[in-house]
């Protein structure tokens, strides 16, 4: 895939208003985080409106979970932030945020290669891509605001698009190398932010209700992490060892232990996820 700009005006046309989901959608050459950029926006005078798009054709201070560097090549990838303001939501039921992202990425993945690259999920916020699976994208949601009437989310998206396999990180992957390097970053965008503006639908409309909303199931079904033995590494240095058997209705992990125990953990109490080693 050869590198170019974002089509801007192109994006809009696609799914900002008056007929799109997004209410606005902003593409800038270059900064330092996305999503620090909409969690500066979260009030004030400047404040974003409810499904705001901010995206940047390269970004130079990406973080990941627990402030790890997400690195991207210019106009090779994707790495853009929504800001979401789900009144509809009790703030306590936001934590399932990084799994819609995660669930619109797949279903997008499998729209723009016709199913022809295997996508799934590693939870938290790791897309899987390819028949050997390999980190594909990444995932941060963070909460802004102060007040809970005034509380934001904002969830940012790193997806390896055109890279190049010489050019990826051990354990990585893009669609490029998966053998779809001919996709524009307009036609992956557009599809991932029409699945995530319909998982948001469902979940208002079930006032984050995932169960009700059928979501929990979708997202189980395209689980890796379910049924694999895991090793969960805590803070304070815990290890959890065990079989992921389960993704509740509130977002957490529940791991079956060897004596038959189930502890359920969320993505804030963990520092790793990873299968257990043989």
């Amino acid at each position: 895939m050869t590198p170019g700009p974002l089509d801007q005006d192109a994006l809009r046309h696609a799914v900002g208003p008056p007929t799109g989901p997004w209410a606005s959608l902003d593409v800038v050459a270059r900064t330092g985080s996305t999503n620090a950029d909409l969690l500066a926006r979260t009030s004030g005078p400047d404040a974003a409106p409810d499904r705001t798009v901010l995206v940047a054709e390269h970004q130079d201070a990406g973080r990941g979970r627990r402030d790890r560097v997400w690195e991207d090549r210019a106009g090779e990838g994707l790495t853009f932030s929504i800001l979401l303001r789900p009144r509809e939501v009790a703030v306590e039921r936001w934590g399932w945020a990084p799994l819609l992202a995660g669930l619109a990425l797949v279903e997008a993945i499998d729209r723009v290669t016709g199913g022809q690259v295997p996508a799934a999920l590693k939870w938290p916020n790791d897309l899987l891509l390819g028949a050997d699976p390999a980190k594909g994208a990444g995932i941060l949601a963070e909460v802004g605001g102060g007040r809970d009437d005034d509380r934001t989310l904002v969830v940012g998206i790193g997806l390896n698009v055109g890279t190049a396999v010489a050019d990826l990180p051990p354990g990585a992957t893009s669609l490029a190398a998966e053998g779809f390097g001919h996709l524009d970053l307009e036609t992956v965008l557009v599809a991932v932010l029409r699945a995530l503006a319909d998982l948001d639908a469902r979940w208002r409309g079930a006032h984050g209700d995932v169960v009700a909303a059928g979501i929990v199931e979708d997202y189980r079904a395209r689980c890796a992490t379910l049924g694999r033995e895991v090793t969960v590494t805590l803070p304070g240095g815990r290890v959890l060892e065990g079989r992921a058997v389960d993704v509740d209705r509130d977002g957490r992990l529940a791991v079956r232990e060897p004596g038959g125990d189930t502890t359920v953990v969320s993505a804030g109490d963990v520092v790793h996820v990873r299968p257990a080693a043989r």
